[in-house]
């Protein structure tokens, strides 16, 4: 990973890796690419990563979590 003054640039590997990391997720839970909880796990994913978990099966367990303990969200 690269840092520029604002912007953190990941190497191609480091993308590939937090892709499947991604798709693992989503496959498991079933959620749909588009998704607010899509978002919330890519987001939860490269937040660790930028922490520097590299593990992926930390990287999928915290991004779980994240997800797991956000508010919902009731339209009733």
């Amino acid at each position: 990973m690269r840092n520029v003054p604002g912007i953190t640039m990941f190497e191609l590997a480091e993308i590939d890796d937090l892709q499947s990391c991604f798709d693992t997720i989503l496959e498991r839970r079933r959620v749909a690419r588009s998704s607010d909880e899509a978002e919330a796990i890519a987001r939860a994913l490269i937040l660790a990563y930028k922490r520097g978990v590299v593990d992926r099966q930390e990287l999928i367990r915290l991004a779980d979590i994240a997800v797991d303990e956000r508010p919902q969200i009731n339209n009733s």
